[in-house]
């Protein structure tokens, strides 16, 4: 049996060894720093600007389906969208007297990422296609149409398949006229194309199914792709995809595996 003075300095030790020992567990209870980071909303700055440029003022901004997360457009057609989540997100943008439009970006937790909107004026008479009769169509209607009557480079599914594709950039690797470069100390690859610019490499303008997209095709793995089309020069452009006549030196779009397809096929 022990002493009183004994039993007084084992309860004193017990004390402090539970005192030290809880801030300890309350640690270790707390998620780790790169769990938290990945949870950080993303953060979309950027302009609204019209077909020659010129900033559009009182333009809305918002999230396909999260209309709370919103922005209007400044003076000079500056917008900052905050708490935006992670992932890829479709962005819906609507000015008086001009065509509605539609983006889709894939933004990265705890980034600040940058893109340009570019809004075309409203026309004066209706397009020969309604917008309404383009919802009945098949998703790759568009990418059949052009793949019959435009010039360019046409990579089906199962295409895809043949040449063993992982990434994005390796479903157009083989293209004539494009480059693929591994990025700067480990980066994401590069994906330029070297004809078309006067024999100078440029940065394709991007498209998934139709709607700009301001990331790379390096956001979609293999397995997540359709078909692809790739343009590159002026004379293989459709107008569709350079409305505003600037004379872009090239275009990739990216169609999507269809989301009827049941899973595994």
């Amino acid at each position: 049996m022990m002493s009183r003075p004994a039993v007084r300095a084992w309860f004193a030790a017990t004390v402090v060894a539970a005192l030290v020992a809880a801030p300890r567990a309350t640690r270790a209870q707390q998620p780790p720093d790169s769990a938290r980071r990945d949870s950080l909303p993303a953060v979309l700055i950027g302009r609204v600007i019209d077909s020659l440029g010129n900033g559009l003022a009182g333009a809305e901004i918002t999230l396909h389906k999260l209309e709370s997360i919103r922005a209007i457009t400044g003076d000079s057609g500056e917008f900052r969208i905050a708490g935006v989540p992670a992932g890829t997100s479709v962005f819906n943008v609507r000015r008086l007297g001009f065509e509605a439009a539609s983006f889709t970006a894939v933004l990265r937790s705890g980034k600040t990422h940058r893109a340009t909107l570019t809004l075309s004026a409203t026309a004066l008479s209706l397009p020969t296609v309604a917008v309404a009769d383009t919802n009945k169509t098949h998703w790759l209607d568009q990418f059949e149409r052009r793949r019959s009557s435009s010039r360019g480079t046409f990579i089906t599914r199962a295409d895809i398949v043949k040449r063993s594709a992982r990434s994005g950039s390796d479903i157009v690797r083989a293209v004539a006229g494009v480059r693929v470069s591994p990025g700067r100390a480990g980066g994401q690859t590069v994906v330029t194309m070297t004809r078309g610019a006067g024999g100078r490499p440029c940065f394709p303008t991007m498209y998934v199914h139709n709607m700009p997209y301001s990331g790379t095709i390096d956001d979609f793995s293999a397995d997540d792709v359709e078909a692809v089309e790739v343009y590159l020069g002026i004379s293989e452009i459709p107008p569709e995809l350079d409305k505003n006549g600037r004379g872009i030196c090239g275009v990739i779009v990216v169609w999507t595996r269809d989301p009827k397809r049941p899973s595994g096929v």
